[in-house]
């Protein structure tokens, strides 16, 4: 499945989608590992065929790129943008989740080293149990939101960050820079966690265990393990100067 299928004539919708749907699904379902119950798995396929036909009319054959990996953005692109249009956060829970960031940055300058639990629920001036129920409210976060950066390829269409983190092919040279400038910002940021939340981003965006299986294997509860996921998102975020 590395390449078009070659027909006689061009692909009809049912020949891509026997072929592709696949595909599809795999996105959907990688998508919906981080995103609220109120979205529905379906949606997220038909957003994601969307793409799919899309990408088989916009394919170039002279590139030097192959139709999967072209289609693969396209896919998921549909599919962020159909999310997009989802606020999941209401605007008390952002101004809380900046303002954790914020503690974060301060008290990383102050004291030199990642800050603790306690730490920054006496900065914010609430209780550590407090401070762990936000924690819970913010759990949908993500480490990039969709337009932290956006992008450009070379015919002038935008991708998100999300879809530019394999580096495209189809990116400018100006944009491959800027994300690889990105990426080695990221990477720093995820040396300077504290080790329990290193060993937590490895196994849930690595190797892509969940939330359940991550608490057994560290010895917690899924919801402490849910709590570290939010505060390293946040940790990262502020350590990466991201505040929106």
């Amino acid at each position: 499945m590395s390449a078009l299928p070659q027909y006689n004539m061009p692909p009809t919708p049912d020949e891509l989608l026997e072929e592709y749907l696949p595909l599809v699904r795999y996105h959907a379902d990688q998508l919906m590992r981080r995103t609220p119950d109120s979205i529905e798995l379906g949606d997220l396929v038909n957003a994601g065929v969307l793409g799919l036909l899309d990408g088989a009319q916009r394919f170039d054959h002279s590139r030097e790129v192959q139709f999967k990996t072209f289609v693969s953005y396209r896919v998921r692109g549909s599919m962020i943008d159909y999310l997009r249009a989802f606020d999941w956060m209401p605007r008390g829970l952002r101004d809380h989740a900046k303002e954790m960031q914020g503690a974060f940055m301060e008290l990383e300058q102050l004291h030199g080293r990642p800050a603790e639990e306690q730490e920054i629920a006496d900065h914010l001036g609430i209780k550590l149990g407090d401070y762990r129920e936000r924690l819970n409210q913010v759990r949908y976060m993500s480490v990039i939101h969709f337009d932290d950066i956006p992008m450009h390829n070379s015919d002038g269409d935008e991708f998100s960050i999300l879809e530019t983190l394999e580096a495209d092919p189809l990116l400018t040279p100006e944009s491959q820079n800027t994300m690889m400038e990105f990426v080695q910002q990221l990477a720093d940021a995820i040396l300077a966690l504290p080790t329990r939340e290193n060993v937590l981003i490895t196994l849930y965006y690595y190797e892509e265990l969940t939330m359940k299986e991550i608490a057994l294997i560290l010895g917690l509860t899924e919801s402490r393990v849910s709590q570290l996921h939010s505060q390293m998102v946040l940790r990262l975020r502020s350590l990466m100067g991201l505040d929106k």
